[in-house]
């Protein structure tokens, strides 16, 4: 029981990093859709700058500087010309999707899986680390949210933008900066992803970035509750990984989607009233 329950809390860690920025991104009133795409775009950039500069730490940098920056071109832009901020995140997916397929051509050869001896980890040491790197991550969230007069602005930015208004604040600003820290943990998550692997995968997000934006609303909006949403997902997933083992003849498909149909359950049993809020 307790090797399952540590098991299920280093496999949430990519799950919960989405997820802190997609809560992030839903308290300044934008829901932040390009987060699936942001995984696989950090995931191979985190790959293609550790090939290139030998080192992880700067592998991991320029890959969360690169989406951070792209993320933060994009808002500027949807603020400027007023377009419609669904939309133009839901775009972000697709165009993330091309980018990393022609920059890996370009450089690889190849749109398939990435793996170089420059780039293997051992298994256990990563996940260990990796899940530790996680949890301090979303820890320093949550203390920048909770804690700071600008994590303030950013939580009030959806609810009571006026408020900042008439205080003189910029609120488009804090809209991008919702959507900048939203980007960097969905990047810190596609380098985990990619770690893990020792290698990278076309969409190794497998959906994670919309388990995230679900655990938002399952968690009601909450740091609490959408950790444990997290949890409760990346619980199905353990369940699923480990059915295989014991029912050989269960479709692969199935086992594959079982997070999402945990998901919609949850989605489904919750009562009306907090549905709706």
């Amino acid at each position: 029981m307790i090797d399952a329950i540590s098991n299920i809390v280093i496999l949430s860690a990519p799950l919960a990093l989405a997820s802190f920025g997609a809560l992030t991104s839903e308290y300044a009133g934008r829901m932040a859709v390009f987060i699936d795409g942001i995984i696989n775009l950090s995931a191979f950039l985190c790959y293609t700058f550790t090939i290139l500069t030998n080192s992880v730490a700067a592998g991991v940098l320029l890959s969360c500087m690169g989406s951070v920056a792209f993320i933060f071109a994009t808002s500027r832009l949807v603020e400027c010309i007023h377009a419609n901020q669904f939309l133009a995140s839901l775009g972000i997916n697709m165009l993330t999707g091309a980018l990393v397929s022609v920059i890996s051509v370009a450089l690889f050869g190849t749109r398939g899986v990435l793996f170089s001896e420059q780039f293997v980890f051992p298994a256990f040491e990563t996940r260990i680390a990796t899940t530790i790197a996680a949890g301090a991550a979303v820890a320093a969230g949550t203390a920048f949210l909770f804690l700071t007069k600008y994590g303030l602005y950013i939580r009030i930015t959806g609810s009571d933008s006026d408020v900042l208004t008439s205080r003189g604040v910029a609120v488009p600003h804090f809209r991008t900066a919702a959507w900048c820290v939203a980007a960097l943990y969905a990047a810190l998550a596609g380098c985990v992803l990619s770690f893990r692997l020792s290698s990278f995968v076309p969409n190794i997000s497998s959906g994670r970035g919309w388990l995230a934006l679900a655990a938002v609303f399952l968690g009601k909006r909450s740091c609490a509750g959408t950790l444990a949403a997290a949890l409760v997902m990346s619980a199905g997933e353990y369940i699923a990984a480990n059915m295989q083992n014991v029912f050989a003849h269960v479709s692969s498909p199935l086992l594959i989607s079982l997070p999402y149909i945990v998901a919609l359950l949850l989605i489904l049993l919750m009562p009306g009233k907090n549905r709706d809020e």
